[in-house]
């Protein structure tokens, strides 16, 4: 199953012996389900299945459904009282008869009188009306999944664009890091002879060196980062909803930059480190529409 975004649009409709059911599925973004139906009052008793049906496909978003039906063939069904007719004739035939008219009893003449063609009503139960509407419904959520699979792509695309930002940002500090070690160790050495007439050890030196690039070491924080982005994107591949579980890998990755930023003590790293916060900032937008 790919990404799919929360926003989408879908539509469908079905004639069927009860009308013609039009159906429209909108979504935006939302951390929960939440579906609201407007439709027929004759379809009211339908809702609980409407939405069980989309609650089965999808699973995060706030979903608004609207659903029409034509009922013109419905009314259109029309059929005649054969005993008003038969009274009609029987009153026209003894008026004939009792003042001797010419003539004879046509349609048109019983057509004045057209209260004997009338409309039916059909009633039909509610299993029924499932299966006329269902065929509509279920072509709008075709149509839908379709729409956010579309917006699911290109938001995949983005968001591989900025992960490469990213993995090139830590390639420049991985790059930085020991040469910030040595710069460093040059500058502690050269303000100790200065300072001192006699330098100390240089053993003594080397050792506040060492502990001073263990305190500024950044690599497991680039490690984990490293992890965090591989594992972000075979969130790509899942066949799953996958919105909640970026999120929290985000957490984690800003957690990274921020310690990177903190113990750089460097200006070009803690400027990447800014760098890398915006594009992790970018990707937390982009994934609030992802399911």
């Amino acid at each position: 199953m790919p990404i799919r975004s929360m926003t989408g649009f879908g539509l469908a409709e079905n004639s069927a012996p009860s009308g013609t059911y039009r159906v429209e599925l909108r979504a935006v973004n939302n951390r929960y389900q939440e579906i609201q139906i407007r439709q027929p009052k004759f379809t009211a008793n339908l809702e609980p299945r409407i939405k069980k049906e989309i609650a089965s496909v999808i699973c995060r978003g706030s979903i608004n459904v609207l659903i029409t039906c034509d009922r013109e063939a419905e009314n259109g069904r029309l059929s005649w009282d054969k005993p008003v007719v038969d009274n009609y004739v029987r009153v026209l035939t003894e008026v004939k008869e009792s003042y001797n008219l010419g003539g004879e009893i046509r349609l048109n003449d019983l057509l004045r009188f057209g209260d004997f063609i009338k409309s039916e009503s059909v009633n039909y139960s509610d299993d029924t009306l499932w299966k006329h509407l269902r065929p509509s419904l279920c072509g709008a959520i075709k149509a839908f999944q379709e729409s956010r699979e579309a917006e699911g792509a290109a938001l995949v695309k983005e968001l591989k664009k900025i992960l490469k930002e990213i993995t090139k940002t830590l390639q420049q500090i991985e790059k930085r890091a020991p040469e910030r070690v040595a710069e460093y160790s040059a500058s502690l050495t050269g303000r100790v002879e200065k300072l001192l007439a006699n330098p100390p050890e240089p053993q003594r030196i080397a050792t506040e060196i060492a502990l001073m690039a263990e305190r500024l070491d950044i690599s497991e924080e680039i490690t984990r980062l490293r992890a965090h982005i591989e594992k972000f994107s075979e969130n790509f591949e899942l066949d799953e909803q996958v919105g909640k579980r970026m999120g929290f890998l985000l957490q984690e990755m800003n957690r990274e930059a921020n310690t990177i930023g903190s113990k750089a003590n460097d200006t070009k790293i803690a400027h990447w480190a800014v760098s890398l916060k915006e594009n992790i900032e970018k990707i937390r937008e982009q994934i609030q529409n992802i399911e």
